[in-house]
């Protein structure tokens, strides 16, 4: 299987996948080979997909913030005789957890942009404008994925 996990700013591509786990509003679906297409909204923020590489089992584990899961068997190449099951995932952001995942990295990266959030909070206070800039909302989806990452890498390790 084809798996595809693209942000602005990172891509991820396996070709080797052979599960991956979602949840979804509909509930948790496990993805195989020649799964039925499927669309729908990554509820949790987590996905987590197995590949097989040399005949050894790895598994990977992304949170995600606002993603879109899609299954297609249709495939990339139109002409090619076997269609290979694809799963393709769009999200805004996307951060790979493993094992070497440091909790104080995340911590340090979460407070500096807490810290930023707050400052320009503080500004717009000073001023008396209650109109909220671009920059303080991108600033507050930056926290709170550096939040989520954090407290699901805890929960991980605990």
């Amino acid at each position: 299987m084809l798996f595809l996990l693209a942000t602005p700013e990172y891509n991820n591509v396996q070709s080797n996948t052979t599960k991956v786990r979602v949840h979804l509003r509909t509930g948790i679906a496990e993805i195989l080979d020649n799964h039925q297409d499927l669309m729908g909204k990554v509820e949790n923020n987590i996905v987590e997909i197995e590949t097989n590489f040399e005949n050894k089992s790895e598994k990977f584990l992304f949170v995600l913030q606002d993603a879109v899961f899609i299954v297609s068997n249709k495939g990339l190449d139109k002409n090619a005789e076997e269609k290979d099951t694809s799963i393709y995932i769009y999200a805004k952001k996307a951060r790979e957890i493993t094992s070497t995942t440091s909790i104080d990295e995340i911590s340090k990266q979460y407070d500096e942009k807490k810290l930023e959030l707050e400052t320009e909070l503080a500004k717009i206070t000073e001023k008396a404008d209650k109109a909220i800039n671009s920059k303080i909302l991108l600033l507050q989806e930056d926290t709170e994925f550096l939040q989520k990452s954090l407290s699901i890498i805890k929960e991980l390790k605990s």
